[in-house]
């Protein structure tokens, strides 16, 4: 069963159906999409095309307050982030004589 998650935070939005995933990627992007970028007027536009209101909701209450999100969708547990996080100011690892 797919599983959506907050890109930003990893945070589990919840569970969907095959039918609920398929309805995303003909409505937001192609087959193989594993990420998807959403607003509050995304969430609207899915729900005049005839989205579960189930799956719609989930979006809504995960969105919140903020003005956009990236989500994902997996079917193996939470994401795993391919970010490397790198210091502003890297220091030195060796000093020179």
């Amino acid at each position: 069963m797919p599983q959506l998650y907050r890109f930003d935070n990893d945070t589990k939005i919840g569970d969907i159906s095959n039918e609920q995933l398929k309805f995303l990627n003909d409505h937001l992007m192609d087959d193989t999409a594993t990420e998807f970028c959403v607003n509050s007027n995304t969430l609207k536009c899915l729900a005049n095309f005839g989205a579960d209101p189930i799956l719609v909701g989930m979006l809504e209450d995960a969105l919140g307050h903020d003005s956009w999100m990236t989500f994902v969708w997996t079917t193996d547990g939470p994401p795993t982030r391919w970010i490397q996080v790198v210091p502003a100011k890297p220091g030195r690892r060796t000093r020179r004589a």
